[in-house]
């Protein structure tokens, strides 16, 4: 078999490969009779080939996305920064399974110190969401994230500006800095790469959390959010 399985890669290298050369035509014809003979008698060999090369893409890419997702310059974060469990969560202000979540994720902060929860901003339900992760991303600079975050996701109504500058009031950031940082477009950056990264994941709404290697997506329970983080613990 492997005497065939090294000709078979020779034909795809004859018949792919811009130069050749190599092999007469004659020897191309013989090689590629050796082939279709091969596949002839083990129809299932291609697929199984195809299969092989499907999976290792599919896991490049995903690896990929993860890669995107881990780079967190400049993402709001709560917890313990050398926590030995990292969550990802994409998450939207405008998200009510957010806010649902956000409950059980204090829970979990509260009884647990060795979690980082890292917010990739993921604003997908409406401008005011933009406008929020920007806000969300301007109390990040001012050291304010975790206040500012428990504040949005607490709150009702709609998000406004107002609202917004009311909650920058109430948790004391510098109004100036914070309503500059908003206007400029220094978090477009953060936000493009998040979307990107959510996108290549497969996140297709919030919340999403990425633990480990496994994407979870809605507002999981508490009892769930604990067997996944000590399962995750297991395998560090």
């Amino acid at each position: 078999m492997k005497h065939i399985f090294y000709y078979f890669i020779l034909c795809m290298i004859v018949l792919s490969h811009p130069v050749r050369a190599e092999f007469s035509s004659s020897e191309e014809q013989k090689i590629q009779n050796i082939v279709q003979k091969y596949l002839s008698e083990n129809p299932d060999f291609l697929y199984e080939l195809i299969v092989d090369y499907s999976n290792k893409k599919a896991n490049e890419e995903k690896l990929d996305a993860m890669s995107l997702t881990y780079d967190s310059k400049g993402d709001g974060k709560m917890g313990n920064p050398d926590a030995s469990v990292i969550i990802y969560e994409y998450s939207d202000y405008n998200c009510g399974y957010c806010k649902r979540l956000f409950t059980t994720i204090k829970t979990i902060l509260n009884e647990d110190d060795d979690v980082l929860i890292i917010v990739k901003e993921f604003p997908i339900l409406a401008k005011s969401s933009v406008l929020a992760a920007k806000a969300a991303l301007a109390a990040e600079q001012q050291n304010k994230f975790v206040e500012y975050h428990d504040a949005l996701m607490t709150s009702v109504g709609s998000i406004t500006e107002e609202s917004l500058q009311s909650i920058a009031t109430m948790v004391g950031l510098d109004l100036d800095k914070f309503n500059n940082a908003i206007a400029s477009s220094r978090f477009d950056q953060i936000l493009q790469r998040n979307m990107e990264a959510g996108r290549a994941l497969g996140v297709e709404g919030t919340p999403a959390l990425l633990i480990g290697e496994q994407l979870i997506p809605g507002a999981v329970s508490l009892e769930e959010l604990k067997k996944l983080i000590s399962l995750e613990r297991q395998n560090n």
